[in-house]
């Protein structure tokens, strides 16, 4: 009889559901939005070699290496005394050449003049009309020559051609140079970030751009993206503008190109029933969510799931479809 109602107590005496302790936090704060790294760097716009324009020795050098410079401020002066003195010669020489010209068109007026008296012959008159020409034709190789000479001496001070850093110095004070002898080599202190990307890689409107390096993180916009495929390496080179932002020359870093979707770290997907999914919580119990397209080992897309939605994180590797949960903080 004892027996008996022990086996019935226990046949009869409900079930009592385990309860699973867990920690849990919204989806909003585990989350992150999808990103993609690549290789970058600040590019300056312009780099350039000073070197001389004329033949000469160097006076001065007014920029050295590491100095910032602005267009139109003097780098460097040259020794012009032999070309200043080339240019008052030949500025003389034109005044010569004016002073030919003017008499040859008196002297021109004057047989034009007798000539209608038949006084001078006809042949006198195209001589002196001749000469005139002859001079006329001197004068403007004088002025040719004269610019020539003014443009040899503006050489004579080498002025920055853009805002720049000097990045090398290849010639001293007192070092007699020629014409192309480099000298000085500039880079411009306005910069673009440039960065090779996959052949597969396009911009959309929703992206957004940032570039890391040892100074921070500076966002950016989209200049330009190329069509054009470099065969070796199977990639596209992407140019970006850092707007205001004052990026150095050369400075390496990484591009993050972030979207709109969200992704959960790959250590939350479970497996249930050989389905992949997260487990979450809603009114205190267990709800497997499954992620179809999920692969294990990588990030989970969540970006279509609610940001409240509560992930369980501690304890959801025990937890299964409706058990009841003890959240703990």
């Amino acid at each position: 009889m004892q027996n008996f109602l022990l086996g019935w107590l226990i046949t009869f005496t409900p079930m009592v559901l385990a309860e699973v302790y867990v920690t849990v936090a919204p989806l909003k704060a585990l989350s992150a939005h999808v990103e993609s790294v690549y290789p970058a760097k600040a590019e300056p716009l312009d780099t350039s070699s000073i070197s001389a324009g004329i033949s000469a020795e160097i006076l001065e050098i007014k920029a050295r290496p590491g100095d910032r410079v602005v267009r139109g401020s003097i780098l460097l002066r040259m020794d012009c005394r032999d070309i200043t003195l080339v240019r008052d010669r030949t500025d003389r020489l034109l005044e010569e050449a004016q002073l030919k010209l003017a008499y040859a068109k008196r002297q021109a007026t004057r047989v034009a003049k007798l000539a209608e008296t038949n006084i001078a012959s006809e042949e006198l008159k195209d001589t002196r009309n001749t000469d005139v020409a002859m001079a006329e034709i001197d004068v403007i190789k004088r002025r040719i020559a004269l610019q020539e000479a003014r443009l040899s001496v503006s050489h004579c001070q080498v002025v920055a051609p853009f805002d720049a850093i000097v990045i090398d110095q290849q010639a001293s004070v007192g070092t007699r140079v020629t014409v192309g002898s480099p000298i000085l080599r500039l880079v411009s202190q306005s910069v673009d970030v440039r960065a090779r990307v996959p052949l597969d890689f396009s911009v959309e409107p929703e992206q957004q751009f940032v570039f890391e390096s040892g100074l921070g993180r500076v966002p950016l916009k989209v200049i330009t993206f190329s069509k054009a495929v470099d065969t070796e390496t199977g990639t596209r080179l992407a140019r970006f503008d850092a707007g205001l932002s004052r990026l150095e020359p050369g400075v390496p870093g990484r591009i993050v190109v972030q979207t709109n979707g969200l992704v959960l770290p790959a250590d939350y997907l479970v497996e249930r029933g050989g389905q992949y999914g997260l487990m979450t919580s809603k009114e205190s119990r267990a709800i497997f969510i499954p992620r179809s397209q999920a692969q294990l080992g990588q990030p989970v897309d969540v970006s279509d799931l609610s940001g409240d939605l509560l992930i369980i994180r501690d304890g959801r590797f025990r937890a299964r479809q409706g058990d009841a949960l003890v959240i703990s903080e």
